[in-house]
């Protein structure tokens, strides 16, 4: 009989064990340096109205490794893309943006402006006390708005249980030492709120952060001016 109480207790752990290790919840994987991570995007009513909201798809996927990133955001019928490819060793950010059939790309210095981000210039972080849970990572609370007003303040969890050095080099939080995992963003004039549902250390091949061929290399002025004859 004790015997059959302990199997049975095993079992139990077992299945308690599997069960939190889900593909949305992740525990104890404390400083992770190589995987992905999926995030849904969400979109604000007040951005229905923008012609490239139709295009825009519900979820985007992180890839990193070895400190290096490349963040992919593809729409419905492979109609829009945006890749963002940061290359730690060189210290370069990619833009990569694909409408139809036409394809541009942007490079640019780590320490300049990201591209796509224009209208959140100037971003002053405050950090709080406190804590939200989101896959199985701790994160906490900070909140970021411009250096002269806060009529538009942007929510940010950010944890520390991932290893990538400066993870925020191409989007606006640039002094946020931690990856984000929940946060809002104003990309390419259309407000975006984001948040990690799966999180999966696993192997990254070294060419998913290369470069595509194909794309017509711009200055940030001619891509904006690209993107812009698409949001009036």
């Amino acid at each position: 009989m004790q015997k059959y109480i302990n199997f049975l207790v095993i079992i139990i752990s077992v299945s308690i064990l599997l069960l939190n290790c889900n593909c949305n919840t992740i525990d104890n994987f404390s400083k992770i340096k190589e995987g992905k991570i999926i995030y849904s995007i969400e979109y604000p009513k007040e951005e229905e109205q923008s012609s490239l909201v139709t295009l825009l798809p519900e979820t985007m996927e992180l890839k990193f490794k070895e400190d290096n990133t490349v963040i992919n955001i593809k729409g419905f019928f492979a109609i829009f893309s945006l890749i963002y490819v940061s290359n730690h060793e060189t210290h370069t950010n990619y833009s990569l943006l694909k409408i139809m059939n036409q394809k541009k790309m942007y490079k640019a210095d780590t320490v300049d402006a990201p591209f796509g981000y224009e209208k959140m210039k100037d971003i002053e972080i405050e950090y709080t006390n406190d804590t939200l849970t989101i896959c199985g990572f701790l994160c906490k609370k900070a909140l970021a708005h411009s250096k002269t007003s806060k009529d538009n303040v942007y929510e940010l969890y950010y944890t520390n249980e991932i290893g990538i050095k400066n993870p925020n080099t191409n989007n606006p939080f640039k002094q946020l030492n931690g990856v984000l995992l929940g946060f809002q963003v104003r990309l390419c004039g259309i407000r975006m709120n984001m948040k990690a549902i799966e999180i999966s250390p696993e192997p990254v091949e070294d060419s998913a952060f290369n470069i595509p061929e194909g794309y017509d290399n711009l200055s940030r002025e001619e891509l904006e001016d690209f993107i812009n004859s698409f949001t009036k």
